[in-house]
């Protein structure tokens, strides 16, 4: 049997056959084929074997505007009366200050391709082979422009206006450019054997998957930042998406500024942003199961094996590059006259687009242009090793972790199999090694030969005590780069490169972690009739924390100064810290309606404890040092920043309805047609609730489709209702603040038609409607014009094609 389909994908914003700015340097499509088939092929009664394949390219927009309300979940910087940043004001009386619009646009490509080989051995045993390959590759580019006020006087605000304070506005052009790319491939190999009383199951598998975050090895870079500085920002006629109209003046003459001409701007940086990283999975299996009959009662007991060793290793970092031009001096207010003026950078392919959200054309920089100036020019550009070495050494992580698990588990039935048992117990012992940056500032010390450290003296030969810990003498690698004492016994150290190689280690940091967790589950189910069931089940699991938990980096203090709980500690994930566990509890009531449908009512409950926190501990146990490799005489002393398992539980409750039939058995002219409703509904209560920001307390699916001979419709429906998300807090920032998502309606539609035996045109719209990703953001008394804070769009996504079964 062959099945394969060739279609068509684009966004309902980009429906053009020509060519169109963005995402890359050049004009692109924005229409891109696609295809995917299977091909199953039995040999003999020995051997067969499948091949698939499939690609797909696709473009997304991926527009972007968020507003800044002082007040309104951000908070004020000074006091109401106070001229020097943004006042205090009150809950009922925020102001906006920022607003920033973005025009993202993206490209993603896949392919893959796979097979399998399947042999039987004997009548009862089959080997099955199978290899997977999949290849990612996505560019992005998303240019965003920013209006900031930095400064607004007492009482120069209403809910429709805001005037910044004269010349100390910016604004700013920015573009972020990157393109990701990885590789997957995954063999696998099973075997099964269903004998007359043994029923067995084994394999093993290994994945690799690698992720490729590039940008100047591709040409272009990363980050390209432009900025106008001394003017004035106003926002007027606000309403609650964003301002109508916003006015940009020099800070000095108060003459208009074009923010959407970029020889208004100077150049001020770039970035390059790389990132490298390899996941390995390997796994092996094994299941085993026998039938039984006791005293007419049937029983199956089955028992397994299962180990999964995961591996992610990451490397990269970011270099940022200071734009200092000809003159060799960053860029101050002078613009038109300055060598750093933006626009020799202009990319005049974007810059043809019209901006969204109702913006005129706006001017951006080319990554690609700025790049190949850079290498014609690498003098005009500052480049802060230090910062390449840090963010090279904080961003490398290995982890390692190996899950070795165990089960028993039995099924049985009763009173004519109307009731039913599956339970069992699962036991996972967990292994892990992980390795992050270590940093510790006594490395920039100079010891004797015992180790001690050497101090700085003064002429007389005392030592300089200063309670800074800078007084110490430097490592002879970097004393060229030190000044000399000051008067207060102080000395600076000028090479910053030097001194992180001395204190920030790659790796340095070493965590070994093991735990034994049990899973006992029982389910039940009671036929109350042949169309009505009662199901029941109790069961545990766990949440494991990630891998930067244990991978996160590790900070020491300064030995040579005493404990202070505020700058001289440990700081540290807590690599001891337990998974948090659920026991959970659910009961559903099923009704099976003539024909095809079915009615069902469930609801569960579900405790939490162990969720995560953050502590300072005023020392660190042996215990916990040794997770570490810490030695106690060293460090016992010291105060201690990590996380830990709050005591205090959280109790989720939810009610689920589901509802599916088909409507034939009404009326022969509905024969064909099928409905479809669920609805779910969750409440959690308890002090650390906070650990469920972002889920969604209320989601509602519905839908219909008609099934015909020659063509097939359906029509989906998907609401999800407002989800809290972090709590907010700060000056002017009323308790009870916090970020939400708004509620969303998508809605899908799909069809096929046959107009051949074989071969029939299909087509899908999803989200249809063009729903938005918005957040919300606001408190108690927060008025409705300042609730909103930003919006996506990602468009609609239309797919047209031809498909076939041969």
């Amino acid at each position: 049997v062959f099945n394969g389909s060739v279609y068509w994908m684009f966004r309902d914003a980009e429906k053009g056959l020509h060519k169109t700015p963005g995402p890359t340097r050049d004009e692109t499509y924005k229409i891109h084929p696609g295809f995917d088939f299977s091909w199953v092929v039995p040999v003999n009664k020995r051997f067969g074997f499948t091949v698939s394949a499939g690609y797909t390219s696709q473009y997304t927009m991926q527009d972007f505007f968020a507003n800044t309300w002082r007040g309104a979940g951000n908070a004020t910087t000074v006091a109401a009366n106070a001229f020097n940043g943004y006042p205090a004001t009150t809950p009922d009386r925020p102001y906006l200050s920022n607003f920033s619009v973005r025009d993202g646009t993206k490209v993603t490509t896949r392919s893959s391709v796979g097979a399998t080989l399947d042999y039987k051995l004997t009548r009862n045993d089959r080997l099955a082979f199978s290899f997977q390959y999949a290849f990612f590759d996505a560019y992005f580019n998303n240019r965003s422009l920013a209006f900031n006020t930095n400064r607004v006087n007492p009482g120069d605000f209403s809910p429709t206006l805001t005037n910044g304070t004269a010349g100390f506005g910016t604004i700013t052009v920015g573009n972020g450019a990157r393109q990701k790319a990885g590789t997957t491939y995954m063999p696998s190999l099973r075997y099964f054997h269903e004998g007359r009383f043994w029923k067995i199951d084994a394999g093993i598998g290994h994945s690799h998957a690698s992720n490729h975050y590039r940008d100047i090895d591709k040409g272009f870079f990363n980050g390209a930042s432009t900025q106008r500085s001394n003017v004035t920002v106003a926002f007027d006629d606000i309403f609650y998406l964003r301002p109508r109209v916003i006015k940009v003046t020099d800070g000095t003459t108060g003459a208009p500024v074009d923010p959407y001409s970029l020889s208004t701007y100077a150049l001020t940086s770039s970035s390059s942003d790389t990132w490298e990283s390899a996941d390995v999975q390997r796994s092996a299996f094994g299941n085993i199961r026998r039938d039984f009959m006791v005293r007419e009662v049937p029983l199956s007991l089955k028992a397994g094996f299962n180990v999964r060793n995961s591996i992610r290793d990451i490397r990269g970092g970011s270099s940022p590059y200071v734009y200092v031009g000809r003159d060799g001096i960053p860029y101050t207010t002078n613009v038109a006259n300055s060598d750093d003026n933006a626009g020799f950078v202009l990319d005049p392919i974007f810059s043809q687009r019209y901006g969204p959200w109702g913006f005129p054309k706006i001017q951006y920089p080319s990554n690609y242009q700025l790049w190949e100036h850079y290498k014609a020019n690498p003098s005009y550009f500052t480049v802060d090793q230090n910062a390449v070495y840090r963010n090279a050494v904080g961003r490398s992580k290995l982890a390692d972790e190996i899950i070795s698990a165990g089960y028993l588990r039995f099924d049985t039935a009763f009173f004519s199999r109307r009731l039913k048992f599956v339970g069992g117990v699962r036991a996972e012992q967990t292994n892990i090694r992980a390795e992050g940056a270590l940093t510790d500032p006594t490395g920039n010390y100079q010891r004797d030969a015992q180790g001690n450290v050497i101090p700085r003296r003064d002429a007389n030969g005392n030592i300089l005590f200063t309670g800074t810990g800078v007084n110490r003498v430097p490592l002879p690698a970097i004393i060229e780069q030190t000044t000399l004492p000051n008067p207060n016994g102080t000395c600076t150290i000028s090479n910053a490169l030097a001194v992180s190689r001395l204190t920030y280690f790659d790796r340095g940091q070493h965590v070994n972690k093991e735990y034994l967790r049990w899973f006992p589950s029982l389910n039940a189910s009671y036929d109350l009739r042949e169309n009505l069931i009662l199901r029941g089940a109790v069961y545990t699991s766990i949440g494991r924390p990630d891998f930067g938990q244990y991978a996160g980096g590790l900070t020491l203090p300064d030995t040579e100064l005493p404990p202070n709980t505020g700058n001289n500690r440990i700081s540290v994930a807590n690599a001891g810290i337990k998974p948090w566990s659920a026991n959970s509890s659910r009961i559903r009531l099923e009704y099976y309606t003539q024909g095809v449908g079915q009615i069902s009512l469930g609801v569960f409950r579900r405790d939490f404890k162990n969720f995560f926190a953050n502590i300072t501990l005023p020392t660190a146990s042996t215990e916990f040092l040794a997770l570490y490799d810490l030695d106690p005489e060293t460090y016992g002393e010291f105060p201690v920043a990590t996380n830990y398992n709050l005591k205090t539980r959280v109790r989720m409750e939810g009610v689920e309805f589901d509802y599916k039939q088909s409507l034939g058995f009404l009326a022969p002219w509905l024969r064909g047609v099928q409905t479809f409703a669920n609805v779910s509904t969750l409440r959690t209560s308890g002090e650390a609730t906070a650990n469920f920001a972002g889920f969604t307390p209320r989601t509602y699916n519905w839908g219909v489709s008609l099934s015909r001979p020659k063509y097939t419709l359906r029509a989906n429906w998907n609401y999800k209702g407002r989800a809290r998300q972090g709590q907010l807090t700060g000056a002017s920032v009323e308790p009870g603040t916090f970020d939400w998502r708004s509620k969303r309606l998508y809605i899908d539609l799909s069809a096929e038609y046959f107009f051949y035996k074989r071969i029939a045109v299909f087509g899908s719209m999803r989200n249809l409607n063009d729903a938005t990703e918005d957040i919300e953001r606001y408190g108690p008394n927060t008025p409705a014009h300042a609730q909103f804070r930003q919006r996506e769009d990602f468009g609609s996504l239309w797919t047209f094609g031809l498909k076939g079964t041969f």
